[in-house]
């Protein structure tokens, strides 16, 4: 292809599996060093919207998540649970329950505060409202503004959650297990209530204008196998994802389905939702090699690892990863970037060289 392609028009080919110019590129940037690169002045985990937006034009990056600036680290109450607030994260650091009595109770206060909140608010791992550094309140003028200031950088829509992390994040993996053990019922109703709470807000912000992607995640698996049985999941958490996947493909919207960990022994019901990709293929779990070779259709986003390659390699090294990641997806259908995200720990060295790679050698 002679000519150049914007970065919407690069994805929506890239979607369609149609020849683009060169390869798609996403990521999510959270690394203060890099950030330094590009914003003119030394950035310690306080930059702005607008030195972000300054690093994705820089790397000419076609896609960007969690695009927002550093958040002001801190303790907040959402909903009863504290959680701490990193520029980069957010974690639950006290619960207003000891024991699965106390979980018990809460799940039941939560699933009536769930139904009553405000439909545009987000339920994330973060609790109401979380996903650090953005506003779910006013979507649309918050979307205005990141668009104009990103661009031409196209950002993705808010990442859309199934729910069920949320329940674990929540009760903590102990009291959780508990619970499921005895009362599966409460933990399927507050499931259900986070997940037609979600369905419910893609239909009031869904917009192909704002973004032609979204993210629709949950972790489910660790490095060694899926967290919950695969027979649970089938139940409980492959209806649900379907139903968020329809939601967004109504309004013309592309889903890629994120979870970190071993998903092989779920890809196929993954895959059976309608899911147009996957994120963030990590080559010791779901690789690209084995997504490509396995199920073809899907739009592959990610793939460099960020564990060991981009911290501890070489900008040599990352080339020949990047050089490898297009042979792998000559046909087509790769967003390329990192196995996770330039967190803090990346080499900026290295995160330069894959973008610059991914230019230099992405000519399909």
């Amino acid at each position: 292809m002679s000519i150049t392609l914007k970065p919407l028009e690069r994805i929506i080919r890239t979607f369609n599996f149609q020849d683009t110019d060169v390869v798609a590129t996403g990521e999510i940037i959270q690394n203060s060093a890099l950030i330094s690169h590009f914003a003119g002045r030394r950035v310690n985990n306080d930059w702005t919207l607008e030195e972000l937006a300054d690093t994705y034009r820089g790397l000419e990056i076609d896609l960007g998540m969690l695009m927002a600036p550093a958040a002001v680290p801190g303790v907040e109450n959402r909903n009863g649970i504290k959680y701490q607030v990193t520029y980069w994260s957010e974690w639950v650091v006290e619960r207003p329950f000891k024991d699965v009595k106390g979980l018990r109770e809460y799940l039941k206060q939560m699933i009536q505060a769930v139904k009553k909140s405000d439909p545009r608010v987000i339920w994330s791992y973060a609790g109401p409202g979380g996903i650090v550094g953005q506003d779910s309140t006013d979507y649309k003028s918050y979307f205005h503004n990141l668009k104009r200031t990103v661009s031409p950088t196209i950002p993705c829509h808010i990442e859309s959650p199934v729910g069920l992390d949320v329940i674990y994040n929540i009760a903590g993996w102990e009291l959780f297990s508990y619970l499921l053990m005895d009362d599966p019922g409460l933990i399927s109703e507050t499931f259900e209530a986070l997940n037609k709470h979600e369905e419910n807000r893609i239909h009031l912000i869904a917009k192909p204008e704002i973004s032609p992607v979204v993210i629709v995640y949950c972790d489910i698996a660790s490095n060694h196998d899926v967290i919950l049985s695969p027979v649970y999941l089938k139940e409980e958490f492959v209806p649900r994802l379907k139903r968020l996947v329809d939601a967004w493909h109504e309004h013309d919207i592309k889903v890629i389905f994120h979870s970190e960990g071993n998903l092989k022994k779920v890809m196929e019901d993954l895959v059976s939702c309608g899911i147009d990709g996957i994120n963030p293929l990590e080559p010791n779990n779901v690789s690209l090699e084995y997504v490509r070779k396995n199920f073809p259709d899907l739009v592959l986003w990610g793939g460099i690892d960020d564990k060991q390659l981009l911290c501890f390699g070489t900008p040599q090294q990352v080339e020949e990863s990047v050089k490898n990641a297009i042979e792998i997806c000559r046909g087509g259908g790769l967003i390329l970037g990192s196995s996770g995200q330039i967190h803090p720990e990346t080499s900026a060295e290295n995160a330069v060289a894959l973008f610059r790679a991914a230019k230099r050698y992405g000519t399909f």
